[in-house]
């Protein structure tokens, strides 16, 4: 029995070897792409980039450049940006690059090894997945900046920045190249390099450290009022949070790119996320000025992308990576991609003391005041939504008359999923085990199909949830509020507003084993 089981574990070690290192052997054992983005006139809003490219000794190579970015669902003509393409040998023999596509180039070698490749980028965008350039900054997401082999094989990609003199520093998610050249970086896979944005310039950059990890908070634009080191307390008090709950920081190193400029958003990464931001609270509905113990108002956004990491970067639906980048992934769950990783950044920023238990339920009362309001809900279902998203993308962040937002209800969903298991359970599970167990699983390559994640919650809660999945995600159906109200003691106000019928209440009623419940589930412990 024993040289059977011995022989049973080597063998899923072999296969679990070959899978996992495999690959990357092979993508490190290809000749790499090599790239130098240079800024020679911050003014124009341009770069230059210079690829050095393989050929593997074809007559001719196809290049492409993707058509959208991972985490912003939609499709984009980053193609239309690229100008004075040229492509020459690296004795510079010039050679002949036409535009074969929207997005492609075909180059002939001539015969070469490698072949040199240099494009123009107009940076001139303020979006979280475009470019900009100006005298202070600039911003490289991957996927309107580099041109790669159409042959989607995993191969290593290096960048070196050459910056204008007053430009010190530059701040990425990727790994720092070997040799230690400043603003030289090294991505194991063309996937990587477009999950890892660069920001470069006059860069404000602090850091902390959790577990021995350190994490970078790096800043560009106008900051002026933003409280930096509360922000970066903040931040920090949140991770730890975070390490508490998921038990692990799976990378190296975390950078929070700021971008204090007009607009908004952020787009989360494997270990960075990339955000337009404000520097100060707003002030009072009356017009008087914010409190000066006033959170960050950024903060929620920072918590939301930063617990994509976990959920999303690595605990994700099997259609969302690896990555075709000229082909839209569609999953009928971005509910739980989008709309749980919320609810846990704001059940996190709780239980980190970052906003009160009061707070906290307000913003569920506005959330769920929201969903309950809009037409939208009877029309589309979350996950019809989520599959839409590509054709709609009011779908997402903003619905319309006739859709409902996943980010909105599938936070709700989280909510209610929460309530369900501990009152099955009688407070002896919870969702916080549904999503480690989940982790666990389906965090690798693979990621898991709707079905293993209802089946995941079935194993926790111990109990049938196909009836409660098919009304709550694939249907219409109004949603049940009776697990979350009972078990915690709480009720929904009166209201002249129909919203605000919807405002959650503690009972006056409200057991000691409520109260206590309810403590449990805000407090994580």
């Amino acid at each position: 029995m024993r040289q059977v089981s011995v022989r049973r574990v080597a063998a899923v070690l072999a296969l679990w070897a070959s899978t996992t290192f495999a690959p990357l052997a092979h993508a490190q054992a290809l000749a790499p792409i090599s790239y130098v983005v240079r800024v020679p006139a911050p003014a124009t809003h341009e770069a230059v980039v210079e690829a050095t490219i393989p050929t593997g000794g074809q007559a001719s190579i196809d290049l492409m450049m993707p058509t959208w970015s991972p985490g912003y669902y939609r499709v984009e003509d980053y193609a239309a940006n690229v100008r004075a393409i040229r492509a020459s040998t690296p004795d510079g023999r010039a050679l002949t690059a036409e535009k074969s596509s929207a997005n492609h180039w075909r180059v002939t070698t001539g015969g070469a090894r490698t072949i040199t490749l240099t494009y123009t980028v107009f940076c001139h965008e303020r979006t979280v997945t475009t470019n900009w350039v100006d005298a202070e900054y600039g911003v490289f997401n991957g996927a309107p900046t580099f041109i790669t082999l159409a042959d989607n094989v995993r191969r290593r990609h290096d960048v070196r920045l050459e910056l204008p003199p007053d430009w010190t520093s530059s701040a990425t998610g990727l790994a720092d190249a070997p040799g230690g050249r400043p603003h030289h970086f090294r991505a194991a896979d063309y996937e990587t390099l477009v999950d890892s944005p660069i920001v470069a310039g006059t860069l404000d950059v602090r850091r902390f450290d959790v577990a021995g990890t350190p994490h970078f908070i790096v800043s560009a634009g106008d900051s002026t009022g933003w409280d930096g080191a509360r922000a970066t307390r903040d931040l920090k008090v949140f991770v730890e949070e975070n390490r508490r709950f998921w038990g692990v920081l799976p990378y190296d190193k975390y950078v929070f790119l700021l971008l204090f400029r007009p607009g908004g958003g952020g787009l989360e990464h494997r270990n960075s996320n990339l955000s337009t931001v404000v520097a100060r609270p707003r002030p009072r509905p009356d017009g008087t000025p914010a409190p000066p113990d006033a959170r960050w108002p950024s903060l929620g956004l920072e918590a939301h992308e930063y617990v994509h990491l976990f959920n999303v970067k690595r605990l994700r639906p099997v259609e969302l990576g690896p990555f075709d980048f000229e082909k839209a992934p569609v999953t009928g769950n971005l509910w739980i991609a989008e709309g749980v990783t919320s609810y846990y950044s704001g059940l996190l920023m709780t239980r980190a003391g970052l906003q009160t238990a009061d707070e906290y339920l307000a913003s569920l009362s506005s959330l769920i005041g929201n969903l309950q309001t809009s037409p939208g809900r009877l029309l589309q279902s979350v996950e019809r939504s989520s599959l839409e998203v590509w054709q709609n993308s009011l779908s997402g962040v903003n619905p319309s008359a006739n859709t409902v937002s996943y980010y909105n209800k599938g936070q709700v969903l989280g909510l209610l999923l929460d309530a369900k298991i501990r009152r099955a359970t009688n407070g002896r599970a919870s969702f916080d085990d549904v999503m480690r167990r989940a982790y666990a699983r389906y965090s690798g390559e693979r990621g898991f199909t709707g079905d293993e994640f209802r089946q995941t919650a079935e194993e926790v809660a111990g109990m049938d949830l196909r009836a409660w999945f098919t009304s709550a995600v694939s249907s219409t159906d109004e949603l049940d509020y009776t697990d979350l109200l009972e078990w915690y003691g709480l009720r929904f106000g009166t209201s002249d507003g129909a919203a605000g019928a919807w405002t959650i209440e503690r009972r006056p009623d409200q057991t000691p084993a409520q109260r206590q419940r309810l403590q449990a589930w805000l407090s994580g412990r």
